[in-house]
């Protein structure tokens, strides 16, 4: 017999926790604050469990259980100890009688202070949910190269190729998606050996956007610019806004994570290489990207303009000086500085 299996979750955790409630079938969502699990919560848990055990999953991350089947029934003897599995105590097993009896032994707060007595399983019984892999592209001289690479370590990529503007490329994007989110590669990013998207345990919000590092091959930056990208696909879908940068504008936050993902070589051709550089420095100049802070900003605005690398360097740091021009004159102008998203425009630009 399947036991009860509730879910804890908090106001900012909801959507966590529904996509755990589809997954096991809960018996139902109890919110707590900062997903404390209190004396009233589990007493509300054992009062409406109607078996002998329920599972509480405390809705940290999105997670699933392709084999577990939740009918797992301890031995008399520890009838009387909480029940957790690979040290993991997200998921825990609790005797609803125990807990009738005396649910301050069952609390956080007992938890944290160590008087709650644990058995643990070594078993792992979640896995984290796999998501879309997508390739964006248009024209890069490099693309064909690039996607095959990532399709040999990653054969479920797909690859989005010739849409024409940014936000449209990636609708179609998440049109593609079978997965609530997807992750978007660029066409001009080499995935580096040890980053792994089945990895990434830190994944939890859908209405935020999840941004690695990349390292820039003409300047050795590394922050989100190029970056690999984790999007909601219904986020994407919805967006209908015509904001200067795509990434930050799409969700309510966004999320940096600080370890390299890929590396970003856009030093393809002198168009190429001129173009990402003047579209980086006039969000740079500009400011237009929340979350900016002033001394991180110029530091990476002055290494863009004195600093290119390469065959096609000093396209680069040609770019960053008339992109740091133009972002600094049109700062207020948000209908001129959407005009580097129209790369019609950008081209006559770099030929003038």
């Amino acid at each position: 017999m399947t036991q009860n299996i509730y879910i804890l979750s908090s106001p900012e955790h909801r959507e966590i926790a529904e996509f755990l409630d589809e997954e096991v079938i809960s018996n139902g969502i109890f919110e707590s604050e900062n997903l404390m699990l209190t004396e009233s919560v589990l007493l509300d848990m054992a009062k409406d469990c109607m078996v002998e055990f329920f599972y509480v999953i405390i809705a940290q991350e999105k997670l699933q259980f392709p084999t577990f089947n939740f009918k797992y029934k301890p031995p008399l003897p520890d009838y009387t100890r909480v029940h957790v599995w690979n040290n993991d105590i997200r998921i825990r097993l609790f005797n609803k009688e125990e807990v009738l009896k005396d649910a301050s032994k069952f609390t956080e707060e007992s938890f944290r202070s160590c008087k709650l007595a644990f058995k643990n399983a070594n078993e792992k019984i979640t896995t984290f949910p796999t998501y879309d892999i997508i390739f964006l592209s248009f024209d890069e001289p490099t693309a064909d190269e690039n996607f095959n690479q990532l399709k040999l370590r990653w054969p479920r990529a797909m690859r989005v190729n010739g849409i024409k503007g940014i936000r449209d490329a990636h609708k179609e994007a998440a049109k593609l998606a079978s997965t609530d989110m997807f992750f978007v590669v660029d066409a001009d990013a080499e995935v580096v050996p040890g980053f792994n998207f089945d990895d990434q345990h830190i994944l939890m919000h859908s209405s935020s956007v999840y941004v690695w590092h990349s390292r820039n091959s003409v300047n050795n930056l590394e922050y989100g610019y190029g970056g690999i990208k984790l999007f909601s696909k219904y986020r994407v879908l919805n967006y209908n806004g015509n904001d200067i940068d795509f990434t930050t504008s799409v969700s309510d936050g966004t999320i940096v994570i600080p370890i390299v993902a890929n590396f970003t070589k856009f030093d393809t051709d002198p168009f190429s290489t001129w173009k990402s550089a003047f579209r980086e420095c006039v969000k740079l100049s500009s400011k237009t990207i929340n979350g900016q802070f002033d001394e991180e900003t110029e530091y990476r605005l002055n290494t863009w303009c004195t600093m290119g690398k390469g065959k096609f360097g000093k396209y680069s740091t040609a770019g960053a000086i008339k992109g740091e021009e133009f972002g600094t004159t049109y700062s207020n102008q948000p209908e001129m500085l959407r005009l580097i998203n129209n790369f019609d425009w950008l081209r006559q630009k770099f030929n003038s």
